[in-house]
């Protein structure tokens, strides 16, 4: 194909330059009609028809490379067989929740102080039968004689007399709990014998006695003293 081109451009240009001598020519025509003079002489007209210059050379055309060779595309691996389905595996039973247990706190008391007991006093021998009737008569002497003064005046004038007991619990030589154990008839006269054995002034515990308890019951006489009959 480039060879022809440049064939044509050749083949124009050639053209192109008989175009301009013509149209040279075509206008030194009506010059050269006219007579000269004589004494001149015809001019020589030259026509050059310059060619074109020669087409450069073409460069070489480069060698293609030589053609890569032709790899044939790997196989492609086949592909593998769609996995087997895979069971899902049974969850486990949840575990039963363990037992509550209720702590029951039961409160200790913490013990008490362990003291020692008192020292049993060491008593002396038991009175005998003698010594308590002696020690019981002198009571009751005490008693009787506190109960001539706290006679009831106004059961003397009433003439009221008689034999009211009490009793009460002795423990060296304090009385407690006394209390009416047969009343004589008259209420003045037994308040005036639990009276007495309140006030009364007993003689100390003989040895035998002391450190022991007894419950002591008296007979309180009230009577009226006999008139003396000298004294009329």
């Amino acid at each position: 194909m480039e060879p022809a081109q440049e064939n044509r451009r050749f083949m124009a240009a050639l053209g192109i330059g008989l175009l301009i001598e013509l149209s040279a020519v075509g206008l030194l025509l009506p010059s050269m009609t006219q007579q000269p003079p004589p004494a001149q002489q015809q001019s020589v007209v030259k026509i050059t028809v310059q060619q074109p210059p020669p087409p450069k050379p073409k460069p070489p055309t480069p060698k293609p490379p030589p053609p890569k060779p032709v790899v044939p595309p790997k196989p492609m691996p086949l592909s593998p067989p769609p996995p087997k389905p895979v069971p899902r595996p049974v969850p486990a039973p949840p575990k039963p929740p363990p037992p509550v247990r209720h702590v029951v706190q039961h409160y200790v008391a913490p013990p008490r102080p362990v003291t020692p007991p008192p020292p049993v006093p060491v008593l002396p021998s038991a009175p005998s039968l003698g010594q308590v009737d002696a020690f019981r008569v002198a009571m009751r002497n005490a008693v009787q004689s506190v109960a001539n003064q706290v006679y009831p005046q106004a059961a003397q004038m009433a003439q009221e007399s008689g034999t009211p007991e009490v009793n009460f619990i002795y423990r060296d030589g304090v009385v407690a709990d006394i209390t009416l154990a047969r009343s004589s008839g008259y209420p003045l006269l037994d308040n005036a014998a639990m009276q007495a054995a309140r006030i009364a002034h007993y003689p100390p515990p003989p040895k035998g006695f002391a450190g022991r308890t007894y419950t002591v019951t008296i007979a309180v006489i009230f009577q009226m003293a006999a008139q003396d009959i000298s004294a009329d």
